[in-house]
C-alpha cells in the first residue's frame, strides 16, 4: 500500500504569474528539513512497538506460507533494518549507513509486492531454488558432485525460476494493482541512485574516487547527507506497517503519518550530489553563492525592472544566473554545454511568465 492508496492529500498551490514555481516548495522545504536534526527517539519507539504487533505469525509455514505471511518477515526484516541503519549513523558510517538504508528501501517493496500481488510466494520460492542451485554450483569445480546431481535434488524441490525477480518489475507489479505510479517513485527516487552510486560496481562508484580537478582520493565523495538513510529507513519501517495495518483493518493513520512525516524529509540522492559535487564535499561558499544568486533573480522578477525588460533580455539575465548556479566547475568529463537545454527551457519559461509593464493613464 503506498501513500496516495491510503489516502494522503497533497495541497495543489493556487494559480498564479509563477504559479509553476510553487511546485518547487514542497522539495526545496524536503532539502532543509533533510539537513536538520529532528530528534524522533519517542515517535520511533511508538511505531517499532506498533509494527512488532503486526507481525502476528508465530512459526513459519513452510510450503503452505502466504504471500501475506511473507510480508510479515518483510516487516521483520525492516525493523532490525531501521535499528542497524541508526547504529551506522550514529558511529558515522556513512558507507555502511546508506547501504542499508537502500536495503531498506528494497524491503519496503518487496513486503508490498507480497500483499499485493497473490502469488508472490510462489514466485520468492522458485527464486530461493534458483539461488540454491547458484549457490551450489561451485561443487561442480570441486569434482565432488557432477551438476547433474544438485540439479535432480533441486528438481525434487520444484521448478527453479529462469531469471531473479527485480526490484523493478516488484515496483510495476505494485503499481498496477494499485493503479498508480508510488512504487516506482520510490523506486527512482532511491533505490536507483543510491543502487548505482553506493552498491552497485560500476562507473559512478569509481569515479567517487576522483576529485573535480582529477586528483585521486582514498575516501569516495559522499552520495547522501548524513541523516538522509536514517530518514529513509524510518520512512520505509513506518509505510510498510500502514500497509500491514490497513490490510488487517486496524489502525493505520499514525503509522502512515510517521512514514510520510520522514519520506518528506529524506533527501534526493541525485538532487544532493548535484549540489555538492560528486567529487567534492559541500563547501560552504557555494552554497552561500547559490543564495546570492537565488535572491538576485528573486529580486529581478519579482520587484526589479523584468517587467519593463524585453524577453530576450529577461532569458539573457536569468540563464546567466542559472549558469553560475549549476555550473560543473571546469571538470573536464563534463562538457560545459551539458546542461543548456535545461538551462534554455526555465529561462525562457520563467522570462515569458513576467507580464510586460503596463502605462500609466493620466
Amino acid at each position: 500500500m503506498t501513500l496516495d492508496e491510503l489516502g494522503v492529500e497533497y495541497l495543489q498551490p493556487p494559480p498564479s504569474r509563477f504559479g509553476f514555481l510553487t511546485r518547487l516548495v514542497p522539495y526545496l522545504w524536503t532539502a532543509v528539513a533533510g539537513l536538520l536534526p529532528v530528534p524522533d527517539l519517542i515517535g520511533r519507539c511508538r511505531m517499532r512497538r506498533a509494527a512488532r504487533r503486526l507481525v502476528t505469525l508465530r512459526s513459519w509455514p513452510g510450503m503452505n506460507a502466504k504471500s501475506a505471511e511473507a510480508a510479515q518477515l518483510a516487516m521483520l526484516r525492516l525493523l532490525w533494518l531501521q535499528r542497524e541503519t541508526h547504529r551506522a549513523v550514529r558511529g558515522h558510517h556513512r558507507e555502511a549507513a546508506t547501504m542499508l538504508a537502500r536495503a531498506s528501501v528494497e524491503g519496503l517493496i518487496l513486503g508490498i509486492y507480497c500483499l499485493r500481488v497473490p502469488d508472490a510466494i510462489t514466485k520468492l520460492h522458485a527464486d530461493n531454488l534458483k539461488a540454491l542451485g547458484d549457490g551450489l554450483a561451485y561443487i561442480e569445480e570441486t569434482d565432488l558432485v557432477p551438476v547433474q546431481v544438485i540439479q535432480a535434488c533441486l528438481a525434487r524441490l520444484g521448478t527453479p525460476s529462469d531469471r531473479y525477480l527485480s526490484v523493478s518489475g516488484m515496483a510495476t507489479a505494485i503499481d498496477a494493482a494499485n493503479g498508480n505510479k508510488e512504487a516506482r517513485s520510490i523506486y527512482r527516487r532511491l533505490y536507483v541512485p543510491l543502487s548505482n552510486y553506493t552498491v552497485h560496481a560500476n562507473g559512478g562508484t569509481l569515479m567517487r574516487h576522483v576529485r573535480s580537478n582529477g586528483k585521486l582520493r582514498r575516501r569516495p565523495s559522499r552520495t547522501w547527507g548524513r541523516r538522509s538513510p536514517a530518514r529513509a529507513v524510518d520512512a520505509a519501517t513506518g509505510l510498510m506497517a500502514a500497509t500491514l495495518a490497513a490490510d488487517a483493518a486496524r489502525p493505520h493513520e499514525k503509522l502512515l503519518a510517521y512514514g510520510n512525516r520522514h519520506y518528506r524529509r529524506t533527501l534526493m540522492p541525485m538532487v544532493f550530489m548535484a549540489f555538492t559535487g560528486m567529487g567534492s564535499s559541500t563547501r560552504t561558499r557555494r552554497m552561500r553563492d547559490i543564495i546570492t544568486i537565488g535572491r538576485q533573480v528573486y529580486t529581478y522578477l519579482w520587484t526589479g525592472p523584468a517587467s519593463a525588460d524585453s524577453v530576450e533580455t529577461r532569458t539573457t539575465f536569468i540563464r546567466g544566473r542559472f549558469v553560475q548556479v549549476l555550473g560543473f566547475d571546469g571538470d573536464p568529463d563534463i562538457p560545459a554545454d551539458s546542461l543548456d537545454p535545461f538551462i534554455d527551457y526555465l529561462a525562457d519559461k520563467l522570462a515569458r511568465a513576467v507580464p510586460p509593464a503596463q502605462a500609466d493613464h493620466p
